[in-house]
């Protein structure tokens, strides 16, 4: 027995040419199968950690525009905060920091900020007074406001080449950050009822809710979209004793 092993062993015959030519063709189907499974593997798992990157980049993007949205602030006692408003660009007035509805707060300045979505991208502009404030009441004019490029507000702002890309298109040199697929601007009323926009003169008092919708893609191919909706509730910033 022990013989009959070892002699079985020791035997180098090999495959036959007919072994062969049944065997092959099977090994190729397989790892062919295989092959396929790896490189849609890989490009599953390339498209979701593109998404997951792009998601780490609009959230906080979007995150921090509401709360410049929230914090608007008008620049003068009984004034408006908001400047003008349509489906596309928002200015507002805001603080660059904490401050309080009445008695002593935290210095702050107030700024003059624009967003707008435009050529698949969200752009964003802001001009800062020079005035410090360290009070508001509800009594006492806030002042003439002053910046660096003269009196605040100022009459050009937006400026038309001073926009700054935050998101989208043109966010990278190398065109690695793909154009929003759509955007925009969605305005209601206290009573949540859609304002029209743009948003007309009369109407800008009413809006106490601001919508942003954007569908971002990725570059894979084909791409995947997915949409991101935040909301802003103007807070009530009139200035009180």
């Amino acid at each position: 027995m022990t013989r009959s092993v070892i002699t079985r062993l020791r035997q180098e015959d090999g495959l036959t040419l007919t072994e062969l030519i049944v065997v092959m063709p099977m090994m190729v189907l397989v790892l062919g199968a295989i092959t396929t499974m790896m490189v849609v593997l890989m490009h599953g798992n390339s498209q979701t950690t593109e998404q997951l990157t792009q998601q780490a980049t609009v959230r906080p993007t979007l995150d921090s525009m509401m709360r410049d949205l929230r914090s608007q602030l008008p620049p003068s006692v009984g004034g408006l905060s908001l400047i003008s408003a349509d489906s596309t660009s928002i200015v507002f007035y805001s603080p660059d920091g904490q401050y309080a509805q009445s008695g002593t707060s935290s210095p702050f300045h107030l700024r003059e900020v624009a967003y707008r979505f435009s050529g698949g991208a969200l752009q964003r502009q802001s001009v800062t007074s020079t005035n410090t404030y360290t009070t508001v009441t509800s009594t006492i004019p806030w002042g003439t406001w002053t910046s660096a490029s003269g009196n605040f507000p100022l009459v050009g702002f937006p400026s038309l080449s001073a926009w700054r890309t935050i998101l989208g298109a043109g966010l990278t040199t190398d065109g690695s950050s793909p154009p929003l697929v759509s955007s925009g601007f969605t305005y209601y009323d206290g009573d949540g009822n859609v304002i029209a926009s743009p948003v007309s003169a009369a109407n800008l008092p009413l809006v106490r809710t601001i919508q942003v919708d954007v569908t971002a893609k990725t570059t894979g191919s084909p791409p995947r979209q997915t949409g991101y909706s935040d909301t802003a509730t103007i807070r009530e910033t009139q200035p009180t004793q």
